[in-house]
């Protein structure tokens, strides 16, 4: 699942010392929700409104690639892993080079223009994505829809917090948490099931099919953004004053990294961005070509591998508040190695059972939804603890900046490697990086034995590649 934590550098925000807002009471007492002054009820259900909607309307535009690769460009099976890794990999690329401005200009102009736009420019991808008639025009439009990635990225996290007051920050980001991945499973399962209408309604034509079908993504795309610029919040954020220099933070990110647990929690967030960044780009993929190898048509195959892909989400839901009782009593490190274990497990699970088309697939499914998502919260919480307070921001910076690197080196590894050995060498590739991290991680905690920090819940908004 893309969770809530962002594999892109995050700007680091310096502001005057002032008086802690301890703002007002909102949402049902059992909450204790306090919200900043000034935030209305409709700003505050925009932030969750643009919280469901975030994810998996970045999601999609990988889901629905096997389908555009095999019946509208017709590429080969054997080119469709490195095209796929291939097209992440810019996007993430561009969206690391475009989130750091979008931050900085959201600081003048505010952040309403720039989260309804970054829909208008995902909406935009997506109309554009299935006009692509050559592989080049695809990933021209690909560029395009990850300049709003990047800025609904940038926008998420930074809403959130201009919304919470510091108490009751960790609640919000909670919610924004639960919303990115109910979101994910419930638009994603309707828009599987448009598939079959249209290509109905379109008489089995795949070209007007696949327009059809991006359209309909386009079109609540557009919904989004309109309700986020009714609904946030107007102005630029006073309270963010001052912005230090990437380069300073960077610097005291790597001071910080001298650390053993902060250098190892570097470690795990390229493993775990990684992990998701595989999934994301490469599952749908590999399902489907295992269905048209088993003699299914393409609507058929996408469709049983899009069921499984939400499954897996599912999984990771019903996994996440188990393994955050687990992760609170342990040590981070070793939190972080049983997390990598899981994962471990998951994804080599899908080369152990040998046929994805059988009935073990559903306990492969159970077991990587298990490990996604105990390796990106284990990541996150150990970050949180190990971080200083003096430079937090920095170090969390460098954090998210070695899980984009693991984003971009699955895509590319992955890719290449699924040209060369077929679709499930890039599970492979992270089941090996797993399981060497959670075994220098056990090495770390036996290096370190301290008591583990007080825990603490960070994160910010996450993305799929």
């Amino acid at each position: 699942m893309t969770i809530i934590a962002s594999g892109r550098p995050a700007a680091t925000n310096a502001a005057p010392a002032a008086a802690p807002d301890r703002g007002r009471a909102f949402g049902p007492a059992f909450l204790r929700l306090r919200i900043a002054e000034g935030v209305s009820a409709g700003n505050f259900a925009a932030l969750l409104f643009g919280s469901f909607f975030g994810i998996a309307m970045m999601g999609f535009i990988n889901a629905s690639q096997p389908y555009l690769f095999t019946e509208v460009l017709k590429v080969p099976a054997a080119e469709q892993g490195p095209l796929a890794g291939n097209l992440t990999f810019l996007a993430e690329l561009v969206a690391m080079l475009a989130v750091g401005f979008v931050g900085a200009l959201s600081d003048k102009v505010g952040r309403r223009p720039l989260w309804a736009g970054a829909f208008v420019v995902l909406a935009l991808g997506y109309a554009l994505y299935p006009l692509a008639t050559t592989v080049e025009e695809l990933t021209a439009y690909r560029v395009v829809f990850a300049l709003g990635l990047a800025a609904n990225t940038a926008m998420l996290p930074a809403v959130a917090n201009d919304y919470a007051v510091d108490e009751s920050r960790g609640k919000v980001i909670a919610i924004c948490f639960m919303l990115n991945g109910l979101g994910f499973i419930l638009l994603l399962t309707p828009l599987r099931l448009l598939l079959p209408v249209f290509s109905a309604l379109t008489d089995g034509d795949p070209v007007m099919t696949a327009r059809y079908w991006l359209w309909s993504a386009a079109g609540a795309c557009l919904l989004v953004s309109a309700v986020l610029q009714l609904g946030l919040r107007p102005g630029a954020p006073a309270q963010l004053a001052g912005r230090e220099p990437w380069l300073l933070a960077l610097k005291v990110g790597i001071r910080a990294g001298r650390d053993l647990r902060v250098a190892f929690a570097y470690l795990s967030a390229t493993v775990a961005r990684g992990d998701m960044s595989v999934l994301s780009t490469f599952f749908v993929l590999y399902l489907t070509q295992a269905g048209l190898g088993a003699g299914l048509d393409t609507e058929a195959a996408s469709n049983n591998a899009l069921k499984f892909y939400i499954l897996i989400q599912v999984f990771a839901l019903c996994w996440l508040p188990v393994m955050g009782r687990i992760l609170d009593r342990m040590d981070r490190v070793v939190g972080v190695a049983v997390a990598l274990a899981l994962a471990t497990g998951g994804y080599a699970s899908l080369y152990l059972i040998g046929d994805p088309m059988g009935p073990l697939m559903w306990l492969s499914a159970v077991l990587i939804g298990m490990g996604e998502i105990s390796a990106n919260l284990a990541t996150l919480t150990l970050i949180g603890s190990v971080a200083p307070v003096k430079g937090r921001g920095a170090v969390i910076g460098l954090f998210s900046l070695s899980g984009a690197i693991g984003i971009l080196l699955v895509a590319k590894v992955g890719g290449i490697l699924s040209g060369m050995f077929g679709g499930i060498a890039p599970f492979v590739l992270v089941a090996g990086a797993n399981a060497f991290v959670m075994l220098l991680g056990l090495a770390v905690w036996a290096a370190s034995r301290r008591p583990a920090a007080v825990p603490v819940v960070a994160a910010g908004p996450a993305e799929v590649g």
